[in-house]
């Protein structure tokens, strides 16, 4: 029965690793690359006017 609970610890593994592997492809990785063109296209814009707070 051992083996049992060994093999649904090395499945719940696997499937956390894949979910983390699929999250960071389809969330951060387009995230990441949104901020690389909002930083590049705020280099090129005139930068923010600073009020007095």
């Amino acid at each position: 029965m051992l083996w049992l609970f060994a093999q649904v610890w090395v499945w719940l593994i696997v499937a956390l690793a894949l979910g983390v592997l699929a999250g960071w492809l389809f969330w951060a990785r387009p995230l990441r690359r949104r901020v690389a063109e909002l930083e590049s296209s705020r280099g090129q814009a005139a930068p923010p006017s600073r009020s007095a707070a």
